[in-house]
């Protein structure tokens, strides 16, 4: 239950974060770019560690299995359910907390 809480927790600053970034940097776009750029920002941030995991799994294998029968599909498995956690989590929690944070950082 902690690691949902966590998420959903990282999910609302990040959004939170990049909404008040685009606001500041990103003027010139419209209201409905930024809050889709906002809303995007978790699930992007959940496929860049995707790409780090899938990559150390690669490599950690690479040397030879710690265990026989070991492989590095089952790490691979794992960080694809943890993406696809992830982006729900983007979807239910970054979107309405993108559309409020927008709404509320932008001037005017």
């Amino acid at each position: 239950m902690l690691f949902v809480a966590a998420s959903i927790l990282l999910a609302f600053l990040v959004t939170l974060g990049s909404a008040r970034w685009l606001t500041l940097h990103a003027t010139a776009r419209s209201a409905s770019s930024q809050v889709m750029l906002a809303a995007l920002s978790f699930p992007l941030v959940a496929l860049a560690l995707f790409v780090v995991a899938v990559c150390v799994a690669l490599i950690s294998m690479s040397r030879g299995p710690d265990l026989p029968g070991q492989s590095e599909g089952m790490p691979i498995f794992a960080a694809v359910f943890f993406l696809i956690y992830a982006w729900a989590i983007g979807a239910i929690v970054g979107l309405p907390t993108a559309i409020v944070a927008v709404r509320m950082f932008r001037p005017g």
